[in-house]
């Protein structure tokens, strides 16, 4: 099933369960609006602790950040302002939907300032979010606003004793720092946190942020041995699952410090360290981080296999993250609506029946539209499917049919060799052009035949530096003329003409499963003389009409029959 179809089938589930619960919930719900700030605030986090269902969290803190009024008494003002920063974590770890983020963020620092309250949580998860898009859009001014952000939360967790974000704070201002080229810009805020003291709550952050700090250090003058032996030490201080990330975390820096050493086995063993900590704990975006590494690291070992291996699982989870964050924007959406029926409820349950009528009766149109989409998608893939399968058995006759007359020239070949140094041997080096050319149909003929001799027979054509010098010396002749008689009988310049011979090779090696079966579409691209993937694409999809995956998805299918 294809992409848009599975995308499409989950958007119908999520419906049918939205309008399901819709009728069932409603009453309940509405008079949630009802509720005291403490009694909603109270029942969102049990339900998070208690690892619920998050719809009543987000239900409950959605209301409470909507009761701000500047009328609010401070403890109520603060409540407004942590159900803000709950939304926050909740559409950042679970809905991946930053715009959300963004406004939630902007929502309680907007509280804060209004009440006087000084919360250094807020600056963490500002500084979070660009980081995050930083990394992903690879943009280090946007990493430079995070790390302000996280200097900004450890300066107020400093000022307001916030131990707990001061230490979380103090991580992040050194993983930043560190990333965007050193820890030098950052040496007054760090002359800062070593002024605190290291109590019987905090002793194990500050210490290990103070290995951190070693280890960093230990990186940037290149004292690879030392950074790795501190982050062992590290490891043995949080030894406990209370501090999953800093381990995951700890296990990713060893590893980028073992391949700094060009040591790609060990960096490996701390990664594979990594994922379990990732997998075990669902962290979607840390398993896409170590992914990624780990293609990167098989690909330095040359393991080619497991190099494709964790590019899918990267690519396929990156894909089911896009994919999660469409259908969580459609359950926004949805939320919303709810929550807007629910404010009508209050006031008139008449009108708000009506309007779930209306709801329901819009969903089965949606549903039905749904449908439609569904079977026009399956209809469309099923005929692009025929289409594939034609060209791809056009593409298989065809080279069948080459192999069939490269045969029959060998063998009139074999009975009236050629002579390649009769070729133009009358042409000054003067005559650089075809107007001039002199070349006789003869001579245009046998130079053509030992062009295709060559061409069909030497494998020296599928290595990436073969030239139009090379094949005019191994014919003997000057590559004006091999140029001239290319250009002519095949109507193509010599690039054309060298790749379409290497794409009908590739072509030969993918239907070749005992040979090649195991070969990725980058493989079999270098082993045909490619040195680009992009140009090896763009020349099989114009030779034969089908893209390499295609292709070799259709020739696998084949040999299995």
């Amino acid at each position: 099933m294809s992409q848009a179809a599975r995308v499409i089938l989950c958007a119908i589930a999520l419906l049918l369960c939205r309008t399901g619960l819709a009728h069932d919930q409603s009453w309940e719900h509405s008079k949630w609006l009802n509720l005291p700030i403490e009694r909603l605030m109270d029942m969102a986090d049990k339900d998070i602790a208690n690892g619920n269902k998050k719809d009543t969290a987000l239900m409950c803190y959605t209301i409470v950040a909507n009761r701000y009024e500047t009328s609010l008494s401070r403890e109520q003002k603060v409540m407004c302002k942590d159900a803000n920063m709950r939304l926050w974590s909740i559409y950042f770890y679970d809905f991946y939907d930053y715009p959300k983020c963004f406004d939630c963020l902007t929502r309680a620092l907007e509280i804060a300032d209004a009440g006087g309250i000084e919360d250094a949580n807020i600056f963490l998860g500002f500084g979070c979010m660009y980081q995050t898009i930083s990394e992903e859009c690879s943009d280090d001014e946007l990493g430079a606003t995070a790390l302000s952000y996280y200097q900004r939360a450890l300066s107020v967790g400093l000022k307001t004793h916030d131990d707990k974000h001061a230490d979380m704070a103090c991580t992040d201002v050194l993983a930043m720092a560190h990333a965007l080229g050193g820890l030098k810009p950052i040496t007054s805020t760090w002359e800062n946190y070593l002024q605190l003291p290291e109590n019987n709550e905090t002793w194990i952050l500050r210490r290990y942020n103070k290995m951190l700090y070693q280890a960093f250090s230990n990186v940037e003058n290149k004292q690879f041995d030392d950074a790795i032996e501190v982050y062992n030490r590290q490891l043995q201080l949080i030894d406990t699952t209370q501090y999953s990330r800093l381990i995951y975390f700890t296990h990713v820096e060893k590893a980028k410090v073992h391949a700094m050493k060009s040591d790609y086995r060990q960096a490996i063993e701390a990664l594979k360290q990594s994922e379990r900590i990732a997998v075990d704990l669902e962290m979607k975006d840390c398993k896409l981080e170590v992914y990624g590494m780990l293609s990167q690291y098989y690909q330095r070992l040359g393991d080619h296999s497991l190099r494709e291996h964790y590019y899918n699982k990267y690519s396929q989870l990156r894909d089911t993250l896009t994919n999660y964050q469409q259908l969580a924007s459609v359950s926004e959406m949805e939320f919303r609506n709810e929550l807007k029926g629910m404010e009508q409820e209050m006031t008139d349950i008449k009108r708000h029946r009506e309007v779930m009528n209306i709801v329901t009766l819009v969903s089965l149109a949606f549903l039905l539209v749904l449908l439609v989409l569904l079977y026009l998608v399956y209809k469309k893939n099923r005929e692009l499917t025929r289409s594939n399968q034609s060209l791809y058995q056009k593409n298989v006759e065809m080279l069948r049919a080459e192999e069939e007359e490269r045969r029959m020239r060998r063998q009139l070949q074999d009975k009236e060799p050629l002579h390649p140094d009769d070729i133009g041997d009358n042409q000054s080096d003067a005559d650089v052009k075809y107007k001039g050319s002199h070349l006789s149909d003869e001579d245009k003929q046998q130079l053509l035949a030992r062009i295709q001799e060559v061409m069909d027979t030497n494998q020296e054509i599928f290595t990436p530096d073969f030239t139009l010098e090379r094949l005019a010396t191994l014919l003997g002749s000057r590559y004006k003329y091999v140029s001239q008689v290319i250009n002519e009988h095949y109507q193509q310049n010599f690039n054309n003409f060298l790749n379409s011979y290497r794409i009908k090779e590739a072509c030969k090696r993918m239907g070749d499963i005992e040979n090649y079966g195991n070969y990725t579409i980058e493989a079999i691209s270098e082993s045909v003389g490619f040195k680009s993937r992009s140009t090896f694409v763009s020349s099989f999809k114009r030779i034969t009409g089908l893209t390499p995956s295609q292709y070799q998805r259709m020739a696998q299918r084949e040999a299995q029959f």
